[in-house]
């Protein structure tokens, strides 16, 4: 099955492979970029359906909403279609059209932390701005995420005694549940 898909792609009878792009590529989702900076980014990429987008951002200080044309227009974060709370989730661009997002925090969308993707189908030709005849065949893999230290903890005895505590993962909870079906085993053969 593996090299009848192969061989099908080689000759283009399956699609083309979906594309992952990073917002704002090395800068992320942030308010540091300036208030046009990813207009300009999201008009230099070639989005096509099945592409995904990666927003990377701190949690804490930010967040990802998709909104409608009116309330990206408005800045406006009450009535959101989408929301994500996931860092590194692919947000999977499944239809034409444009796609609106917003930082939701006050003052972030304002300040340019927005983003308008227009997304054509495969078989549109697209024609960037510097008249290079571009494609939706061309795949993108995912970007790895960065080790920005406001987004990764480091892994140390200090970080785990900070992390709730999972009883069910618990070694005691396991032996207990191992001697439980023990004792229910002899119970049962004997009876």
């Amino acid at each position: 099955m593996g090299l009848l898909l192969l061989a099908l792609s080689l000759i283009g009878l399956v699609g083309a492979a979906p594309s992952y792009y990073e917002v704002g590529d090395s800068d992320g989702w942030t308010t540091t970029v300036g208030a046009d900076y990813y207009k300009s980014w999201s008009s230099s990429k070639t989005f096509c359906v099945g592409d995904s987008l990666i927003f990377q951002y701190n949690k804490t200080l930010h967040n990802v909403m998709e909104v409608s044309s009116q309330d990206f227009e408005s800045c406006n974060p009450n009535f959101p279609l989408n929301t994500y709370q996931s860092q590194y989730e692919p947000v999977v661009l499944n239809r034409t059209g444009h796609f609106y997002f917003i930082c939701g925090v006050p003052g972030h969308c304002e300040s340019g932390q927005k983003l308008d993707v227009l997304v054509m189908s495969a078989d549109t030709p697209i024609n960037q701005p510097n008249n290079a005849s571009s494609s939706c065949s061309k795949p993108n893999p995912p970007p790895q995420p960065t080790e920005d230290p406001l987004q990764v903890l480091p892994v140390d005895d200090e970080t785990i005694a900070t992390l709730p505590y999972n009883a069910a993962s618990s070694p005691c909870v396991w032996t207990g549940l191992s001697m439980l079906s023990f004792v229910l085993l002899i119970t049962l053969v004997s009876v």
